[in-house]
């Protein structure tokens, strides 16, 4: 995985590749996977083993499947969680991961470090809510 990455990365810095359409990252990160588990199964003479070069490419579902109870849950438990820990979770949610963490604590009038524990108490009283909900939290991340 690290490899592919690196190779990704690499191959990225060539001007002429140009990465467009929907999953461009993701189809390009399982060719370069394939190549790389090609080349080693070649070196280590275990060529015998790979499938054939003609398999179609995986699919890549569109959109997720929305389950509207888990939804509902979800936000009923934000709703519980104390001011505080909400506005710095609202904040960082509203930010899409597009601002750091740093400029969104400034936004909300909070040092970066009372704007991380304010995630973090936001996390563990939604993760305590859903658990008394009966939704392990597991279930629900993997």
């Amino acid at each position: 995985m690290q490899e592919t990455f690196l190779r990704m990365w690499l191959l990225s810095q060539d001007a002429e590749r140009e990465l467009s359409g929907e999953h461009a990252s993701l189809r390009f990160a399982i060719g370069v996977a394939r190549n790389l588990a090609r080349s080693e199964a070649r070196r280590s003479g275990r060529e015998n083993a790979l499938p054939p070069e003609d398999l179609p490419q995986p699919a890549v579902e569109p959109e997720p499947i929305v389950d509207a109870g888990l939804r509902r849950a979800i936000v009923e438990c934000l709703g519980k969680v104390a001011a505080k820990p909400l506005k710095a979770l609202r904040a960082r949610m509203d930010s899409e991961g597009m601002i750091p963490d740093r400029d969104i604590a400034t936004t909300v009038s909070m040092t970066l470090n009372t704007f991380l524990q304010n995630i973090v108490r936001a996390r563990k009283q939604v993760a305590a809510c859903l658990e008394r909900k009966g939704i392990p939290l597991q279930e629900v991340l993997s």
